[in-house]
């Protein structure tokens, strides 16, 4: 399972956004596409096309994984190993959910990132833009 961060469901629905191509790239590995549901919470944030909405959630299907215990009892240990700052807080919930799930991450943020790979994440290189 490939989990896409925020940036990635972001460009994902935007042909313009300068990361569409890595988006396009993780969606078309041949491995279900995911998202954690605190990524998808981000995503939603800001409005979305309808149409563009639909399409998206018809390619992750029912792969919006739960932030429950698990997840957050592990994203609080990353958060006090990786000694990350409290902006980053998501992105350890995001993490946590991947490791959990077994997923690699599809980010185009991979420094936001780096400090969980010694603590199982596993990230999807992505292609040169």
């Amino acid at each position: 399972m490939i989990h896409l961060d925020t940036n990635l469901l972001i460009a994902a629905i935007d042909a313009a956004h300068p990361h569409h191509i890595h988006a396009r790239f993780a969606l078309c590995t041949g491995t279900p596409p995911a998202a954690a549901s605190v990524a998808w919470t981000e995503f939603l944030s800001k409005p979305v096309p309808p149409v563009r909405l639909s399409a998206l959630s018809a390619m992750l299907g029912a792969r919006i994984l739960p932030f429950a215990k698990a997840e957050a009892e592990l994203a609080a240990r990353l958060f006090q190993i990786a000694g990350v700052k409290r902006a980053q807080r998501l992105d350890t919930m995001i993490a946590a959910t991947a490791i959990l799930a077994g997923a690699e991450l599809a980010t185009a943020n991979t420094t936001d990132f780096a400090l969980f790979l010694p603590h199982g994440l596993k990230l999807l290189p992505l292609p040169a833009p």
